[in-house]
């Protein structure tokens, strides 16, 4: 047994990294009530099972015998005598040893001595899996499957997760699984075994909620005999509860409770629960002792909104700092933050800089740039007398390169970095263990590995590294091993969850991490963090890089606050701490001053009045310097104007828009800009305009579409604003491929209803020209509004378009509005809120403004301005599909009376229900909608990549009638096609007598039907024959034969190919010249030729050699109606045999000299189909049979077959018909009664 655990310890890495057969466990018991079925499709073991309620009676126990705890405990004793004597903390090899005091396990390349199962087990759509033990070389077979997992001998525990967002930890819990099963302290005489859940989604048919489906995970798991539970990942309140009402214990790795205030201590879940992840607000302890340490007594909090992790640090934050004597001296709160909201950072900095010198924030990291720019901009950080201690979730990792964590801090520039010099950052510290990276690695390769078998886990880990709820959920396994065998060995039951946490509430446990981590006795995770700051470093941007400047040295107790180490290390800009108050106060009043009270009254009235004037003389010099400047002027040579035709982007952004037609692309200083043309000659700037403009530049909001400025040239007068990719609402309504769940119609209507409230609030009022189309939606899915203001610039212009377009837009407009002769150009923000009642019904109908309805635009307007009989005309809201809330604002929205529709606040309010499940991080929302935007794609991108393959294969096959197939695939793959030298070919060239005289007497087109008629033919017969057509010049046809695949019969196939052409084409009918036949002259020689592609535009494969020009004179000294052949091409064909030739003579050919030439007359029929029929045995052809001979290929004649398709006699075979119309391509159905085929034989 000791050589056997030797050799696997050595070789066990080997297997990890290169064992990928698993070994297929079947648990089958006939005396339970479950179906084992194996599917061999996907080879995965089905067990169907009915569950019914069962009582706490029926629950089965861990069959562990008494006699198996009497051997445990002896072992135990056993174990604890052996280690006695030993030094745990220096073991001989640290490689190769857990702690079992600690749980710290040591990550080694022998550390598994488990292999996982590809099998996985679904048991009513839950999905399980389990170990497989391997002893000694070889696999032990799997024990029985039973009803429940209570083996002899085992404990196992359950892990609930979502498969989709565990991906990246799965690897951790067999890891540690396998560290506790080989470490004899832990468990002795047990083996640990696990079971996993996913329980992301249901599966069909269990349709049901989230919670619902984990509790009936549980349920079974507990059933079937689980001792504990592990996880799972996002809220846990419900899984805790239903554990702590069995006693059994649950352990989380990733908790966090940041959306759900019954989490924010764990002691509020149940007694039976703990987690190893620290809770956000756990950071407060470490945040307090560094203010303690630098005497920072009085400091401002800058935090988040409620339901973020920074809401639950705030409020321990100050509950701690009481407890300690710190005061918190102002207090302010940011929501939905983005980086356009500076002003919100500048704001805050105003009213708090005053009164503070230390600024403790907590809140998104984005945030806190901006939040130290600003500080930076107001001179405040680089005296040294501020600074800002901020609290950050991300761990910091020492591989960062400087530049690359330079450029997280800000925007990468200088000055951007350097303001972080006076910003101390608390970031969880970096795991110390110096073999965590193999533990990474093993993760990782385990996560790939059965069961969970993550899928493209390389490209998953690609940009992301484990994340540390992987060390966690390693801890959390180990951490429950010590407590039930502490438990155990004290005679209790390591199934009672309550007796379990009462050991480790509170304990302090080394973590897999590398140093030491309490727990409180709530069961939450103390933490470990670290102190961030920025060093000297000549070597990074700016000559500063972020490195870790001091730690905590944490002791054995939850109400002890940790020591600050280190903190020597930290460059300050004024050698030392800011002080946290200056010596005289924040107001001066510390200081002692002896002034006379009159004259500082006086002093002080004057100074106020002055301070005032120059105030008032300060504001109207900056406003009217303001309204001078022309930063709104655009000029139009910046201006480059995208296609509105060709152009992809013109296309996506209109669309079947039909609103924004006076709108086009263009790109201004590198961006896409939308540009809407004023139909004026000319514009006059006023005063009044400068004001316009001047008010909309500074409109700022994410749900308006950008100003960006104006062109006021003659002729080119036009407003640009910022460009939405994905085109206006009615656009994504009308797009059918385009699914919009809940999720995606609520954060449409929050993004318009934020938007109008901002309109509203603003020096605007109103929009007053709301619609569908000037909402447009940006490539992140974010509605922004358009066209809004500028009602001075905008009047006056000639406006050109459509009157039905222009009806169109009045469908939104409010009934008092419509009754104005002369409405306001801004409209009314009641208006705007009928207006929003109308767009609102267009996204949850998708079927335009006023549904499916008969009427026309006009009269939907007449109706809407006078009602017929006192009976109002709304949209219909029968087939509308939404809560009973939401149709009740639809209705007061579209209330006659002006004062009784609702203001946008009391509407959000009321449709608060629709944003249910929404997050309150835009970018969160954001993401989600880009997520269910894919998902929805998936299908669309399926079939579109049918409809690419079926355009692929007509491109494939245009170039295969260009170039030949193996030529084609060569060019398609890239590859540079060289040229090739044949020993011998056959060239034929035929050309139509007398085409000179035809085309003279012919009108271009005439001739162009002509030889389309002849070349149709032509190519038709070659499609029957092994030979391939070179090109086509004016009425010259060229073929040839023996390339580019070699083949010996080349003579006798172009010698075929040219009787069954000889005899076509005079029985071609020309449409244009009834009475006229064509008759034509065919040249053929065989010999040596080069031949390759030339050129890239329009290719074309060419010959070249002497023996092109012979096959093209033997065509030119031929006689009509005849075949002239070379001797060469006879001798090849004599070989063959089944020709019929006459001696022509020696003839005198330009160029050559005499030459002895021969007339083909006729071929062999039976000759060439025994032929077809016997190829493989021919003599003297020894060679392989011909490549283009397949098994399909028919014995007929190739000669008889064309002429069978072609629909005339087949000669020997005329007795075999051809079924169905003739097919061949001298041969064209008619096109009406009245007119003639366009070619047909003669009869």
């Amino acid at each position: 047994m000791k050589l056997c655990k030797m050799e696997i310890m050595k070789h066990l890495f080997l297997l990890i990294l290169f064992t990928t057969a698993a070994i297929k466990c079947y648990y089958l018991n006939p005396e339970t009530s479950f179906t084992n079925e194996i599917s061999n499709s996907n080879n995965r073991l089905t067990i169907e099972n009915n569950y019914d309620t069962v009582t706490e009676t029926d629950i089965p126990k861990p069959a562990v015998s008494k006699a198996r705890l009497s051997e445990f405990k002896k072992t135990c004793d056993a174990t604890n005598a052996s280690h006695a004597d030993e030094d745990a903390t220096t073991p001989a090899n640290i490689l190769d040893s857990i702690y079992v005091n600690n749980i710290y396990t040591s990550v080694t390349t022998n550390l598994i001595e488990e292999r996982v199962s590809s099998d996985s087990i679904e048991d009513d759509g839950v999905s399980l899996f389990h170990l497989v033990n391997v002893e000694c070389g070889g696999y032990e077979a799997c024990p029985s499957y039973s009803r429940n997992w209570t083996i002899e001998g085992t404990i196992t525990i359950g892990f609930l997760g979502s498969y989709r967002r565990s991906q990246t930890v799965l690897g951790a819990l067999p890891l540690a699984v396998a560290a506790v099963n080989r470490e004899p302290a832990l468990l002795p005489g047990l083996r640990l075994r696990f079971v996993a859940a996913d329980i992301g989604r249901p599966r069909p048919p269990l349709f049901m909620d989230k919670d619902s489906f984990s509790l009936r995970v549980m349920t079974q798991m507990r059933d079937l005999g689980v001792s504990a539970f592990f996880g799972p990942d996002g809220t846990c309140h419900t899984e805790a509860k239903l554990a702590a009402a069995w006693n059994l214990p649950l352990i989380s790795h990733k908790c966090t409770g940041a959306h759900s205030p019954i989490d924010e201590k764990g002691s509020a879940l149940g007694a039976t629960f703990a987690r190893t992840l620290p809770p956000a607000y756990k950071v407060s302890k470490s945040l307090v002792s560094l203010l303690k340490a630098f005497g920072w007594t009085k400091f401002t909090v800058v935090a988040g909104d409620d339901n973020t992790p920074a809401a639950q640090q705030l409020d321990a934050l100050k509950e701690l700092a009481r407890a300690n004597s710190l005061t918190v001296t102002e207090e302010r709160r940011f929501a939905d933050y983005i980086p356009r909201h500076i002003s919100k950072m500048e704001k805050i900095v105003d009213e708090t800089f005053s009164q503070t010198r230390v600024y403790v924030f907590l809140g998104e990291h984005i945030a806190l740039v901006d939040f130290v720019n600003v500080l930076e901009k107001r001179g405040l950080l680089a005296t040294g007398n501020y600074a800002v201690v901020a609290v950050d979730d991300e761990i910091y990792d020492p591989n960062t390169t400087a530049v690359t964590y330079a450029d997280h801090l800000g925007k990468n520039r200088t000055n951007d970095i350097t303001a972080f010099r006076s910003v101390l950052r608390l970031t969880p510290s970096f795991p110390t263990n110096p073999h965590y990276e193999i533990l990474c690695q093993m993760i990782k390769e385990l996560s790939a590995a059965p069961p969970f078998c993550v899928p493209n886990y390389h490209k998953i880990f690609e940009d992301a590294s484990v994340p540390i709820e992987a060390a966690h959920l390693y801890d959390a396994v180990t951490l429950w091993a010590r407590a039930i065998t502490a438990a155990m060995r004290a005679g209790l039951s390591h199934t009672d969850g309550a007796t379990i946490m009462k050991l480790l509430r509170p304990t302090t446990y080394r973590s897999v991490q590398g140093f030491d981590v309490n727990m409180d006795s709530a069961g939450d995770a103390e933490g470990n963090y670290t102190v961030i700051g920025l060093v000297e470093d000549s070597t990074a941007l700016a000559g500063w890089s972020a490195q870790p400047v001091a730690t905590f040295r944490y002791v054995n107790s939850t109400d002890v606050l940790p020591e600050l180490v280190g903190a020597s290390n930290i460059v300050w800009i004024g050698g030392s701490p800011p002080l946290a108050e200056p010596p005289c106060g924040f107001d001066g009043k510390k200081c002692s001053l002896s002034h006379n009270p009159v004259f500082i009254i006086a002093a002080s009235a004057a100074s106020c009045a002055a301070l005032l004037a120059a105030a008032l003389l300060i504001r109207h010099y900056r406003y009217e310097q303001k309204l001078a400047s022309v930063l709104w002027r655009i000029e139009a040579k910046d201006l480059t104007f995208i296609s509105t035709q060709n152009g992809h982007i013109a296309k996506s952004h209109q669309g079947v828009e039909a609103g924004r037609s006076h709108t086009t692309i263009a790109v201004y200083r590198s961006n896409i800009v939308a540009v809407k043309r004023l139909q004026k000659k000319s514009i006059d700037v006023t005063r009044a305009i400068k004001k316009e403009l001047q008010q909309i530049r500074e409109l700022r909001h994410e749900n308006l579409v950008a100003f960006v400025g104006v062109c006021v040239e003659a002729g080119s007068s036009c407003i640009v604003s910022a460009y939405c990719s994905r085109g206006s609402l009615s656009r994504v309504l009308a797009d059918r491929d385009l699914r919009l769940d809940d999720m995606f119609v609520a954060s449409l209507v929050a993004d318009l209803l934020r938007g109008l409230m901002y309109l509203h609030d603003s020096p605007l009022i109103s929009h007053g020209n709301l619609t569908s189309s000037n909402c447009l939606v940006d490539s992140r899915w974010v509605l922004q509004i358009a066209d809004y203001g500028l009602h001075v610039l905008k009047s006056g212009c000639i406006d050109q378009e459509d009157a039905l377009l222009m009806e169109r837009r009045m469908l939104w407009r409010a009934p008092e509005l419509l009754r104005d002769p002369e409405p306001p150009p801004r409209g009314s923000q009641k208006g705007d809120v009928y207006s929003f009642g109308i767009i609102l019904y267009e996204i949850l109908g998708r079927k335009g403004p006023w549904g499916d309805t008969d009427l026309t635009n006009a009269e939907i307007i007449g109706r809407v301005r006078h009602p017929i009989g006192g009976v109002l005309f709304r949209p219909p809201l029968n087939g509308v599909a939404t809560r009973p809330s939401v149709l009740a604002v639809l209705k007061a929205c579209w209330s006659e009376i002006p004062d009784r529709r609702p203001d946008l606040r009391l509407v959000r309010l009321r449709l608060k229900d629709m944003q249910a499940g929404m997050k309150t991080n835009i970018f969160d929302n954001m993401l989600a909608m880009m997520e269910r935007y894919a998902s929805n794609l998936e299908t669309l991108v399926a079939a579109r990549t049918e409809q690419l393959a079926q355009e692929k294969k007509k491109i494939d096959d245009l170039l295969n009638r260009m170039l030949p197939r193996t030529i084609a695939d060569a060019v398609k793959r890239g590859e540079r096609v060289k040229a090739e030298s044949y020993k011998c070919v056959t060239i034929y060239f035929s050309d139509i007598v007398g085409f000179t005289k035809m085309a003279a007497t012919n009108t271009p087109m005439k001739i162009v039907e002509i030889l389309n008629d002849l070349y149709t033919c032509c190519d038709e017969i070659i499609s029957y024959y092994n030979v391939f057509k070179v090109e086509t010049i004016g009425d010259a046809y060229m073929v040839v034969g023996g390339l580019p695949e070699r083949y010996s019969r080349h003579a006798a196939e172009v010698a075929s190919l040219a009787l069954h052409v000889l005899e076509a084409v005079p029985k071609i009918r020309m449409r244009r010249i009834p009475t006229e036949r064509l008759h034509i002259r065919i040249g053929i020689h065989s010999g040596p030729c080069a031949a390759g592609v030339v050129g890239i535009k329009m290719p074309r494969y060419c010959l070249f050699g002497d023996t092109v020009n012979t096959a093209s004179l033997m065509e030119s000294t031929g006689e009509p109606e005849r075949i002239h052949i070379s001797n060469d091409t006879y001798l090849l064909l004599k070989q063959a045999g089944g020709y019929h030739f006459r001696e022509r003579g020696v003839i005198d050919v330009k160029d050559k000299g005499e030459m002895k030439t021969w007339w083909l007359i006729g071929e062999d029929h039976d000759r060439r189909r025994n032929y077809l029929r016997f190829q493989p045995g021919l003599e003297p052809y020894t060679d392989d049979p011909e490549p283009w001979l397949g098994p399909t290929r028919s014995v007929i004649s190739i000669r008889d077959r064309a002429r069978l398709s072609c629909g005339s006699s087949a000669g020997p075979l005329s007795s075999v018909s051809s079924p169905g119309p003739p097919t061949c391509a001298c041969f064209v159905s008619l096109r009406d009664r009245h007119s003639a085929p366009a070619v047909s034989f003669r009869e």
